[in-house]
Parts: structure tokens; sequence; C-alpha cells
């Protein structure tokens, strides 16, 4: 078994949950009575291959590892990959203050809403590393630059896009509906009908697109429609905008 491993001692204020982690990992190695070289071994031939030191720093709770590692950790000792992945979450949510009121997707009606509620997921989900998040959502589903911008308030993720963050935070499948429809109502809230109605009588053939403006009122943006046919949901970075239609806006709302 080699040499015993240094007890688990509290070092600070916030590392419960990252003893825990590194408790239980302690223990599932020593049901399956193997050595560090020996769990090192068996994660060789997988996605993700540790080497003795890497493991033996995942158990040492000092640091809380990668994600990637503390299911290899799990998997070479034939422990439960879940249970590793929400002791894990539990650590990195108690290392990071995350928001304190969130909104149920149910009552969520704005984009701001809809965003501190993504918020508090990503925090619940362990605040993963974005290029895990990618990783995991694969064939570029979730870009790690929309999600930093989504996070910071500076777009909204497409349909496909939120359904793939869902699915990476571990939300489950029949809590999605809920989702999908808070998501409707904070992107139709974008809208002010009677400007985007006198925008597509200037401009036919073009889908509009209306959005929040910093200098107090509601601009438009325009969207071709070959783009609309293509993304469930327009991004900013796709708007054009036109002096003629933020003149009209600027009337109608006068």
């Amino acid at each position: 078994m080699g040499r015993p491993e240094k007890p688990l001692t509290p070092c600070g204020p916030h590392n419960e949950a990252l003893l825990a982690l590194a408790s239980w990992l302690r223990e599932r190695r020593k049901e399956v009575g193997l050595r560090y070289a020996d769990l090192a071994a068996r994660t060789q031939d997988t996605e993700h291959s540790c080497s003795v030191s890497t493991l033996q720093r995942a158990a040492s709770g000092n640091v809380i590892p990668r994600l990637p590692v503390v299911e290899a950790y799990a998997r070479a000792c034939g422990a439960s990959v879940e249970q590793a992945r929400r002791l894990w979450c539990e650590a990195r949510t108690r290392a990071r203050r995350g928001p304190t009121v969130v909104p149920l997707p149910r009552l969520v009606n704005t984009s701001a809403e809809l965003r501190l509620a993504l918020q508090a997921t990503y925090a619940r989900a362990g605040y993963m590393p974005l290029r895990e998040m990618e990783r995991r959502a694969q064939l570029g589903r979730l870009p790690t630059t929309t999600v930093s911008r989504m996070l910071k308030g500076g777009t909204m993720l497409s349909r496909h896009q939120l359904r793939a963050f869902l699915e990476v935070c571990g939300v489950p499948y029949k809590e999605h509906g809920d989702w999908l429809d808070a998501w409707q109502r904070a992107w139709n809230a974008q809208f002010h009908y009677p400007t985007q109605r006198l925008a597509e009588a200037a401009w036919r053939g073009r889908r509009v697109v209306e959005y929040a403006r910093a200098g107090g009122y509601r601009g438009i943006g325009l969207l071709h429609r070959a783009y609309a046919s293509r993304y469930d949901g327009p991004s900013p970075g796709a708007w054009e905008e036109d002096a003629p239609l933020w003149d009209a806006a600027r009337a109608a709302s006068a």
C-alpha cells in the first residue's frame, strides 16, 4: 500500500467541502486496496490519464483538483462519478461567493433576471472552467467567449446554447422546459412592438430586433433574415444600426 498519506487538517474557514472531497477520494482508494501507481495505471487508457502525483494532489485536501482528475480518480476506484462530481461542485461553490437572491426560472421575465438565474446555476455547478464546459458540450455548442459574455451581461445565449449550458451544469432534463420558457420571455421583453412595426414599414425584407441602449432609450437593430434562419437568436455582433431608424425610434418615443 506504500507510505500512509498525511492526515487531512483544516487550513481555512471555507474548506470543509474540500476536505469532504479529499476524504471521500481516500476512502474509495482504501476500499479497493490500490496504490496510487495502480490508480494511475488504470487511467492511462482513458479519456483523461493522470500521473501518480496528480492523483495524490487530488486527495491531499490542499487544493481543489480539476474535475476531469476527480472523475478519473473515481472511475479508477470503481466509485460513483456522479457523487465525485457533486462533491467537487460543492468544494468549488464554497470557495467562491455566488448570487444570494435568485429568481426561479418560472418567475424570470427579463434578460437581467435570466442572467442572474444562470449565474446561480453556474455557481451550483462549481464554477466549472469555461474551456471545460466547452469541451463537455462538444461540437462547438457552447463557445467560451459567448458564455463569458453572458455571465458578464454582454449577451444572451441562443436556445441551443442554453440547452447545452443546462446539460453541462447538470440541470435535470425535466426542468429544461421552464428554462426555455424563461428564455422566450426574456427574449420577447427586448422587443418594442410599435417601433418594430415602424422600422419594418421602412425596411421591408428585414427582421427588426429592438434592444436596450446605454443612452436610456430603446434603439433598433437590424437582423438579416438569412442570419435568423441559421440561429435561434441573434447576436449583437450581427446587428446593423441605421441612422434613419434611430431617428424614427426617437421620434416615436418622444
